[in-house]
């Protein structure tokens, strides 16, 4: 191979690095196989002081995407609902006495307990990959 070659090669090869490290993807990071869209089925209830028990149950579609540092996700409901747990390798979920886990690469299942003095309040939720 002549130098000229050699220099050419050389700079395709450093092209091609500059470009993989300078893109926004997340091309090395554990939550990619997590991340998408879904269809999540919600479950809320609760106990509030004056109005007594409620129990609702609903669907919406929404996200999964990188949340604001590497351990994180945002877990975004098209209603406007978000919630932003750390998440592990193994998939596990935790935030602030909330928590869960994705059981497969295609569902997830996240959900806490609130209480308080007037109002306590559950919700729990499943999500399934389109």
């Amino acid at each position: 191979m002549s130098l000229n070659q050699n220099i050419f090669r050389n700079a395709i090869i450093l092209f091609c690095c500059l470009i993989i490290l300078g893109c926004k993807k997340h091309l090395i990071d554990y939550r990619n196989k997590f991340i998408g869209d879904y269809h999540f089925s919600i479950t809320e209830t609760g106990y509030d002081l004056y109005a007594g028990y409620y129990d609702t149950i609903y669907t919406d579609e929404g996200k999964i995407w990188y949340g604001s540092d590497s351990h994180t996700v945002l877990i975004s409901l098209s209603g406007g609902k978000s919630f932003e747990p750390r998440i592990y390798e193994d998939g596990t979920l935790s935030d602030n006495g909330c928590g869960g886990e994705f059981e497969t690469l295609s569902r997830v299942s996240y959900g806490c307990v609130i209480p308080s003095p007037a109002v306590t309040v559950g919700f729990h939720l499943i999500g399934e990959r389109k």
